[in-house]
């Protein structure tokens, strides 16, 4: 940012507080996920052998829950976290100016990271040597890309343009991971293709697209004359979002059920 004169010092602090309160959730949920997602995986997955029914599930339902969440972001973070959490972090004059744009950048990004470390975790235990060896060259294919990009679109869009460059690194990452799980052969047991966890059911997509267009026009109208009624709208809308994950997911629920009751049993 500095060496190549990309963002001033005042846009490098806005970046910087953005990118901190944008990393909580990737801090505090994602990191325990994958740490426990490879530790399973890595005990369960025979490397060059194919996907199990078991460790199929399992991704499956990894993918599901963490796309879900990273979707949820996306929704709400459009219209809720950019004026509501800027004013109460930083005052009226940080959530007024281009850290609102910076920080809804950042719930897209948050979206790519929730899948990117559920298919890399994945990715990681079932490779075999020389196939790591392999994906670490294409890291440093992947590095060259998101530096070009980074210095394209930083003097196009600003600061906004650097979490975009972050955006295609982390697309060109979950690109190269789902072909190279998709590339591997499942069991006969396995009833459901693990990817398709990344595809969200009908109804809980419907729900979300809904609330994304009523949070947008509850912020253009309602906020800020009157941020409660704001606020209220997306209580609701959350709620309704909550209702069709239920229904859409009982076999997910119940799955988290189990797993979180062996935790406390063992416990």
């Amino acid at each position: 940012m500095t060496a190549f004169h990309l963002l001033d010092f005042s846009e490098q602090g806005l970046y910087d507080v953005v990118a901190n309160l944008g990393s909580l959730a990737a801090r505090f949920l994602f990191q325990p996920v994958e740490k426990n997602a490879y530790v399973y995986f890595s005990r369960t997955v025979e490397r060059g052998k194919p996907v199990s029914a078991a460790a199929g599930r399992v991704l499956h339902d990894l993918l599901r829950a963490m796309s879900l969440l990273g979707l949820v972001a996306v929704t709400f973070g459009w219209s809720y976290p950019p004026p509501l959490l800027l004013r109460l972090y930083g005052g009226a004059l940080l959530a007024a100016g281009p850290a609102v744009s910076l920080l809804r950048a950042q719930c897209a990004y948050v979206l790519l990271l929730a899948v990117n470390g559920v298919l890399e975790c994945y990715t990681f235990a079932v490779m075999r040597q020389e196939q790591i060896n392999g994906y670490n060259r294409k890291m440093v294919l992947l590095s060259v890309i998101f530096v070009i990009s980074t210095g394209i679109f930083t003097r196009l869009f600003g600061g906004v343009g650097f979490i975009l460059a972050n955006c295609v690194n982390m697309l060109t990452r979950i690109y190269v991971c789902y072909r190279f799980v998709a590339g591997l052969p499942l069991e006969p047991a396995v009833s459901v293709p693990p990817l398709l966890g990344l595809r969200p059911p009908p109804a809980v997509a419907a729900a979300l697209v809904t609330a994304g267009l009523l949070a947008a026009g509850s912020e253009s109208w309602l906020y800020p004359s009157s941020a409660a009624a704001h606020v209220a709208v997306g209580a609701l809308c959350g709620a309704a979002v909550v209702a069709a994950a239920v229904y859409s997911e009982l076999r997910l629920l119940q799955a988290v059920r189990e797993r979180v009751g062996d935790k406390l049993k063992r416990s």
